[in-house]
């Protein structure tokens, strides 16, 4: 049975850092660690991370590791990310997460209709070589914030498979996940997928929280 997100949901943490508006976290699930975050993002700030990206994108049509991405996309260069709107943006991530030097840069993603991404996991395999040198080298992908940029009439949905969670794509609204146990260890109930547009246009920010220590608890309180 997949859960659609409703705003009856629990609170269970409010912001600790100043913000011009309180975030609120709503858990979705335990196990893996699932939150939605309503209206993260203000409109202004999704109009500036479209308005930025748009002339930009380039094709993720790609099938890599077995995952398959279609839509349109690109990563923030240097310097891009050090704009005062994307400054705040990040301020409000910092409530909840630690953002460190070695976080990867935003990446930008539109789809059209009929375009998805595949069932995958964001965490680095540490029992390959490439997915071990990447933790040394950037450290963990411990948890992921998926930030909707605007309304999707159809379809989009961020959905959890292995425990039937679906996130509705809603203009400010975000997505926190943990990619990781609070041990550290890899969470293979992570699974997720963008289910595809059916009807208009779905454009998110990504943001991969990176860390190089082995402890990743619950966010900040």
């Amino acid at each position: 049975m997949m859960m659609t997100l409703t705003d009856q949901e629990t609170e269970v943490i409010k912001e600790t850092c100043k913000v011009d508006k309180p975030v609120k976290l709503i858990e979705l699930s335990q196990e893996p660690r699932i939150y939605r975050i309503p209206g993260f993002l203000t409109d202004e700030e999704c109009e500036f991370l479209i308005d930025t990206s748009k002339n930009k994108l380039r094709p993720c049509n790609e099938i890599s590791s077995g995952v398959h991405r279609s839509g349109w996309g690109l990563f923030m260069k240097e310097g891009e990310e050090d704009h005062q709107i994307t400054k705040n943006v990040f301020n409000k991530m910092k409530s909840f997460v630690n953002i460190s030097e070695s976080c990867e840069v935003m990446q930008v993603i539109r789809y059209n209709q009929g375009e998805e991404t595949s069932s995958h996991y964001d965490y680095f395999n540490p029992l390959t070589t490439n997915g071990s040198m990447k933790i040394g080298l950037y450290g963990q992908r411990v948890c992921t914030i998926l930030m909707y940029l605007c309304d999707v009439e159809e379809g989009g949905e961020t959905s959890f498979p292995e425990v039937g969670v679906k996130v509705k794509p809603i203009k400010g609204d975000a997505v926190l996940f943990y990619n990781c146990k609070p041990n550290g260890e890899v969470d293979p109930l992570s699974l997720h997928q963008g289910d595809p547009v059916l009807k208009g246009t779905k454009w998110v920010a990504i943001k991969l929280i990176n860390q190089k220590n082995k402890e990743t608890g619950a966010p900040t309180q």
